[in-house]
């Protein structure tokens, strides 16, 4: 039975990305260089690049949210749609005027002329009136198949920050962190349980701890092995 202890209802509503939320193990340089652009929103192009599941996303998404007013986070993979949306004259000039604009996935529009010579204009109309771009692809520029050579130099310009998957003592404090911001009790051998059996990145450690808190909220019980395995499918009721 679960101790008398204040817990905060697990309703199934994702809460939405914010840079106060994100955990910075192992990419802490990344977390310091997003909130001094927030802090200071000059003339500066900052761009992240590392591997699926590090936190980008969440890092431009908890961005976009910091600033008041208008401030677009947008998803380059989103295409062709997006790029439709945004390509006349009012929707850059819209860009244009952001306090801060956060583009992600930038590599997916490599080697499009159209849309790099889109980027390369946005990028020097907002560095001319001092008005900074958050970018985030999973390589750095430099290892881009740019097609306008123009564009690749300016972003390869760009102060970049590069970011990793944790290790395993790094996962571990991170995943103890997540439960600990849940008021969710977990021991070291279901938490070595879930790193071992589960995928392991942030995101889905997220996910994972979501379930086991609305279970052991609902059911009452301590997050054991046992408990794992019967809330993520590995047994039967």
């Amino acid at each position: 039975m679960m101790g008398n202890r204040q817990r905060i209802l697990p309703l199934g509503v994702q809460a939405p990305a914010t840079l106060e939320g994100y955990y910075p193990c192992p990419n802490a340089a990344a977390l310091h260089a997003v909130l001094k652009l927030v802090a200071e929103p000059q003339g500066l192009c900052l761009y992240l690049y590392g591997p699926g599941g590090v936190g980008k996303s969440h890092l431009l998404l908890g961005a976009a949210s910091a600033l008041a007013g208008w401030t677009p986070y947008m998803d380059c993979g989103d295409v062709p749609q997006l790029f439709n949306r945004i390509k006349d004259l009012e929707g850059f000039s819209s860009l244009v005027a952001a306090p801060l604009l956060c583009l992600d996935n930038i590599e997916v529009w490599a080697g499009q002329r159209d849309k790099e010579t889109f980027l390369f204009d946005l990028y020097n109309e907002r560095m001319s009136n001092g008005r900074p771009m958050l970018l985030a692809g999973r390589a750095a520029p430099r290892f881009l198949d740019w097609a306008l050579p123009d564009w690749a130099s300016r972003a390869s310009a760009c102060l970049q920050v590069a970011l990793r998957l944790p290790d395993d003592t790094e996962r571990m404090a991170i995943l103890q962190e997540m439960a600990q911001r849940r008021g969710l009790q977990i021991g070291v051998e279901a938490a070595h349980y879930l790193l071992r059996h589960h995928a392991r990145d942030p995101r889905t450690l997220d996910g994972l701890l979501t379930i086991l808190d609305a279970g052991s909220w609902e059911h009452q019980r301590e997050v054991t092995i046992p408990f794992i395995r019967l809330c993520l499918g590995a047994e039967k009721p």
